[in-house]
């Protein structure tokens, strides 16, 4: 990480990372074991991309370090303060281990310099192009983020876009390096003749999750015109709210735990009854009926607002299911059968 007083541009994994390295390799090492596999996993890979971070950085990220910290100190990240703290939190072997997946997923990303880019720049900068590029481009970004640029794209390529990320397979890494390099000079190339395994109908149901409803419909769309058959793959890949229904009632109980009772009202203003009803029979009586109030009570609210607390549990359910804590069933009916 190349130094820079201004924090304003740093994510929160980033910001975290920092402050892990100001507070030392024994605090940090106890915090890190309040953590699950995932956050270690993503705190592990920032503070080992970490160079030197001046003292300035650091005050701004945690203004009750700032007499220890200073303004003139420099702290010193990387894969050897990484390897300590790991040893210490969870002994030399699993470190080990745990470190050879971080070197893994370290391998240089293609476009990985986007991750903090406005979409709208973004989204200025690849309206022209021609759709097989904005593909690739966005087939390499976080779901979140290609959700957002896509949204911001004319609405005649939306759909061209998602089916050609669908049957992205296999592309020449030389030739994600060319286009890299057109977007970004100054990111490093890996070189190599390799290539990178992209796209999917995973992939663009990831996107299309993120995606508000219009955007979604309009895609689906096109995407059904062009071909049915795909269209009922990417259907049974997505999760939607509606979908909550899948979820068993521990499930929903679990997820309910995650959330707050305002986005809650939000989501169900517009929700199927049976998806009201899976929610209230996964509450106590007292709380189901205090939510049916507010709901009767509630005035107009904006579509997009409800949309956005929807999503929000989506991301809830979708987390806890990548964790192990919940089971959604296919909505075909069909997968594993868990007893």
């Amino acid at each position: 990480m190349a130094k820079n007083n201004n924090d304003s541009n740093l994510s929160g994994r980033q910001k975290a990372a920092i402050l892990l390295l100001g507070l030392g390799e024994d605090v940090a090492a106890s915090v890190l074991q309040h953590c699950n596999e995932f956050e270690l996993q993503q705190l592990s890979q920032e503070i080992s991309n970490l160079g030197d971070i001046p003292g300035e950085v650091t005050e701004n990220i945690a203004q009750e370090f700032a007499d220890s910290v200073g303004h003139k100190a420099i702290f010193s990240g990387g894969r050897d303060y990484l390897r300590n703290i790991l040893v210490k939190t969870m002994g030399e072997d699993i470190a080990e281990n745990f470190l050879d997946k971080v070197r893994d997923s370290l391998r240089h990303k293609p476009f990985g310099n986007l991750a903090h880019v406005d979409a709208k720049v973004i989204a200025s900068f690849i309206r022209n192009e021609h759709p097989q590029t904005v593909a690739l481009i966005m087939a390499h970004l976080d779901s979140e983020q290609a959700a957002e640029i896509i949204s911001l794209l004319p609405e005649g390529i939306q759909g061209d876009i998602m089916l050609r990320i669908a049957s992205l397979e296999a592309v020449p890494r030389e030739m994600i390096d060319e286009i890299e390099t057109v977007l970004d000079g100054e990111l490093k190339t890996t070189g190599g003749m390799a290539s990178e395994g992209l796209g999917g109908i995973e992939a663009v149901a990831e996107v299309i999750n993120n995606l508000d409803k219009n955007t979604e419909t309009s895609i689906m769309t096109v995407v059904e015109e062009s071909d049915p058959d795909l269209a009922d793959e990417i259907r049974k890949l997505m999760f939607t709210f509606d979908d909550l229904i899948n979820v068993d009632d521990r499930g929903i109980q679990s997820i309910l735990k995650e959330i707050n009772n305002e986005d809650l009202l939000l989501a169900l203003k517009s929700a199927i009854e049976e998806v009201k009803e899976k929610i209230y029979k996964n509450m106590s009586q007292r709380a189901a009926t205090m939510i049916q109030d507010d709901l009767e009570a509630l005035g107009p609210v904006r579509l997009t607002d409800i949309e956005k607390a929807q999503q929000g549990i989506v991301k809830v359910a979708r987390k806890l299911e990548e964790e192990g804590k919940i089971i959604i069933a296919s909505k075909g009916g069909g997968g594993d059968i868990v007893v």
